[in-house]
């Protein structure tokens, strides 16, 4: 499942893949509309944070996460809900942009 949320200067897409019965993969991606450039941010501390993770949790440090289907959910809600608030899409992308100028974003769309 892919779910799509246009932004000011980036568009964001919220994936779970199914990994077994029981399990899902989670992430989010970034995509900067003007350059087409990408990137997963799935483990930006602010997403992290306002997601009520713990950083320091391993299981977090991948662009993907496996989690049961019910915190996927949980989590796919949550992070739409957040990438349609305009305060929140303000921070968000303010951190995006200087990210996207000090480090290589993946590809491009």
């Amino acid at each position: 499942m892919k779910t799509f949320v246009k932004g000011i200067r980036y568009d964001y897409k919220i994936f779970i893949f199914p990994r077994d019965r029981n399990n899902c993969y989670f992430s989010i991606k970034a995509v900067h509309k003007q350059t087409g450039r990408t990137s997963f941010i799935t483990t930006v501390n602010v997403i992290l944070s306002e997601l009520g993770i713990d950083s320091n949790e391993s299981m977090f440090w991948e662009s993907d996460w496996m989690l049961s289907r019910k915190e996927a959910n949980k989590y796919s809600k949550h992070a739409y809900e957040l990438f349609s608030t305009k305060n929140f899409l303000s921070c968000i992308e303010r951190y995006l942009d200087i990210d996207r100028q000090q480090s290589e974003w993946e590809n491009y769309e």
